[in-house]
């Protein structure tokens, strides 16, 4: 008699291809969901750091203005052999062009002053052929550090920016043109890979700076950019009509012109040789620099914020000047 061969129930392991498929497509719309929300939050930390940044900067501002008995002056200084700009001009008076602190006898035209080699130097380097003597006064007229050059990020445009698209050249700062160092502050959106010593860096934007002109009175002193018809030329026009407002949009604008720093190839809003079309108001870089600051609060006539002091802009996120992701040390940027 044969024996009776008892079948066994096999278990299945594993997944089939429906279940597989279905995880996978859960998966997709959780990756779809968190990828965007981790997105924000990474920028709304970096947002939060950069108004920390300005918070520094601010204070370190009041220490100068204790000091020295005023803000530092934003207004452009030079030619086009080499402009210094009203970003420039933030970091010189906060950590010095060298960041070995303020030199009082500059003329803060870094242009002008890489071309004295005898008398009284500012900013003399022994290393960079002036005399000994010259360096050693030199440190010795410093002020502060105001800002604590270890916390805070400066480079020379010439390293932020290659060549130009726009009005003029800055001053570049760079030794491989014979020229002294004359840094900007940059914010904590690193877009740009630049060498410093040894070492190639992640770089920011710079901080924009304006300082108010105090001393303006009457009705005139502020464009009013809700008024239809309101002409602002651009900057190859005049680079004077705005020296007249409580604001000068020139102060920076030279630097504007040379584009965003990732790629240089996209222009910023704040551009004062860019025109705009796409309202019913024809616009340009200055008319939007303006109308951005202005103060939405006071409506009697148009008024900037801050009037007694000064304003500091961050490209923001996207890295471009003039839109709603700026980060600034005043209300409502647009």
């Amino acid at each position: 008699m044969k024996g009776y061969k008892m079948e066994t129930k096999r278990e299945k392991f594993g997944f089939t291809l429906v279940e597989l498929l279905t995880v996978m497509s859960v998966i997709a719309i959780l990756i779809g969901v968190l990828v965007p929300a981790l997105n924000l939050v990474r920028k709304m930390a970096k947002d939060t750091s950069q108004k920390a940044q300005f918070h520094s900067i601010s204070v370190s501002l009041d220490i100068y203005n204790g000091e020295m008995g005023e803000y530092p002056e934003s207004a452009v200084k030079g030619t086009s052999a080499g402009y210094t700009t009203g970003a420039q001009r933030l970091a010189e008076a906060l950590v010095g062009r060298d960041m070995l602190g303020f030199d009082p006898m500059t003329s803060w035209d870094a242009y002008l002053d890489n071309g004295v080699t005898t008398g009284t130097i500012p900013y003399a380097s022994a290393a960079l052929g002036d005399p000994g003597p010259e360096e050693t006064k030199s440190l010795n007229r410093r002020k502060g550090p105001y800002l604590n050059p270890e916390k805070i990020e400066a480079h020379n445009v010439g390293d932020l920016y290659k060549g130009t698209i726009g009005a003029g050249q800055v001053y570049d700062g760079l030794a491989s043109n014979n020229n002294k160092p004359a840094p900007v502050l940059t914010d904590i959106y690193r877009i740009r890979d630049v060498t410093v010593g040894s070492k190639t860096v992640k770089a920011g934007s710079p901080v924009l700076y304006y300082r108010a002109n105090t001393s303006l009175t009457g009705s005139t002193i502020f464009p009013n950019t809700q008024i239809s018809g309101i002409t602002l030329t651009t900057l190859t026009a005049s680079r004077t009509e705005t020296q007249g407002y409580i604001y000068d949009s020139l102060d920076n604008e030279d630097l504007l012109a040379l584009g965003d720093v990732a790629t240089q190839t996209k222009q910023h809003r704040f551009d004062g040789l860019t025109p705009y079309t796409d309202t019913a108001t024809t616009e340009n870089g200055r008319w939007i620099f303006y109308d951005t600051i202005t103060n939405s609060k006071i409506t009697s006539l148009p008024r900037p914020y801050n009037a007694s002091s000064y304003l500091l802009i961050s490209a923001g996120y996207d890295g471009i000047y003039g839109t709603t992701d700026d980060i600034t040390n005043f209300e409502d940027a647009k």
